[in-house]
């Protein structure tokens, strides 16, 4: 994955939007395809679900919009 340098120099990922599903758990960026709402990040669990804001759980082949991800934990 590319990436960019913040002002301090340390390097950031580049996140891009994608229609492509999730294909491992983690956090995602996710927002739906017509854009109704801001984009949110989700955790996707090793069964390829993720849970709504309001607390409903979907899989992710079923959710319709664009992922991107997963997030990187941040360093030390």
């Amino acid at each position: 994955m590319p990436r960019l340098c913040s002002a301090e120099g340390e390097t950031m990922a580049i996140y891009r939007w994608s229609g492509e599903t999730p294909t491992r758990s983690g956090w995602y960026w996710f927002r739906g395809e017509t854009r109704e709402t801001e984009p949110f990040i989700v955790l996707v669990d090793e069964a390829g679900q993720f849970q709504w804001p309001d607390g409903g759980f979907q899989e992710v082949t079923l959710a319709h919009g664009e992922w991107a991800g997963p997030i990187e934990e941040p360093e030390e």
